[in-house]
């Protein structure tokens, strides 16, 4: 996957689109890379682990996502008041009811326009984000920039800020093709990315049975974390066989998020071993597992969520 990221990041910076799409594919599987090391799940060897968080460079500045992920999404998921993830995007889409409706937010009934709004979220997690927590110090009040007082974590941030606009963007125009050409180049990267990085992801999160919680009739939502986690992720396509291998694959292991939310220092390789058990203890204590056979099914039922909310409910 390496190998294919360099051979088709050199493509991309001589403005050959076909190579800017396949930068941005292979971008996307050595995030699983970044996505471990974030977690402390490559290796024993905390240098190591520190080192493969940037695998994630081409999906989100990697310092950021130590904050936004490891730290707050992981520790309050879907916590309005706590989860980052629940505040990104609020300009395009609507995602939990105690966001302000806005006008814009009926065309999420449509799912084309849902894929437009998908195009923009790199643009958001390696641009947007990012500059607003260098400026401000924190993660839109929830999460503070720790590493600001940690000079050599504070210029990482910036440098992977300032290299990832000179490669994805700038570096296409010296590649002696029209202006026009190299645009197109970074559009198509920078879109490619965010939808696969919005389709694997905010799917396994984002639906009304993992947001509003409180109808599931769980006894110990109140009292345990890991209840919690369950409760509030989706799992899809985990059967055994070929089929749930290459889902697993694509998906960069997200497919167990159950899995990986109560155990995010278990490397993604090694989910589907513990799958059955934890299966087997939320049936015991009354937790409701939620898994999907397809990535479609799950994705309808994120779709169906966002439709549900692209009406103001105050103006009923």
């Amino acid at each position: 996957v390496f190998v294919c990221l360099l051979i088709s990041a050199l493509q991309h910076v001589q403005s050959k689109i076909f190579g800017s799409f396949c930068f941005a594919v292979f971008g996307w599987l050595i995030g699983a890379l970044g996505h471990d090391g974030g977690h402390f799940a490559v290796s024993r060897i905390p240098a190591i682990n520190d080192a493969a968080v940037w695998g994630i460079s081409f999906l989100c500045n990697p310092v950021m996502w130590q904050h936004q992920h490891t730290y707050a999404h992981h520790s309050h998921t879907n916590d309005f008041d706590h989860d980052p993830d629940l505040h990104h995007f609020d300009a395009l889409l609507r995602i939990h009811r105690r966001l302000k409706h806005e006008s814009v937010h009926s065309l999420q009934r449509n799912p084309l326009y849902v894929f437009f709004a998908y195009a923009f979220v790199v643009f958001g997690t390696c641009i947007k984000i990012p500059i607003g927590m260098i400026f401000t110090g924190s993660l839109y009040g929830i999460v503070e920039w720790t590493d600001r007082k940690r000079p050599l974590r504070a210029l990482a941030m910036i440098t992977h800020y300032l290299l990832y606009i000179g490669l994805v963007f700038v570096a296409p125009f010296f590649s002696g093709k029209s202006w026009y050409i190299a645009i197109l180049a970074g559009i198509t990267h920078i879109a490619t990315a965010g939808i696969l990085f919005a389709v694997f992801s905010q799917v396994n999160h984002l639906n009304e049975h993992s947001i509003e919680v409180e109808g599931t009739g769980c006894d110990l939502l109140k009292s345990s974390w890991a209840a919690k986690q369950v409760v509030t992720s989706n799992n899809f396509a985990t059967e055994k066989g070929l089929y749930s291998f290459l889902w697993h694959f694509l998906s960069n292991g997200l497919n167990m998020q159950i899995e990986h939310h109560l155990f995010p220092g278990l490397n993604h390789t090694h989910l589907h071993i513990i799958g059955p058990s934890v299966r087997k203890t939320c049936e015991e204590f009354g937790v409701p597992y939620k898994t999907y056979e397809t990535w479609s099914d799950l994705f309808k039922a994120t779709l169906q969520w966002l439709d549900a909310l692209s009406t103001n409910e105050r103006a009923r």
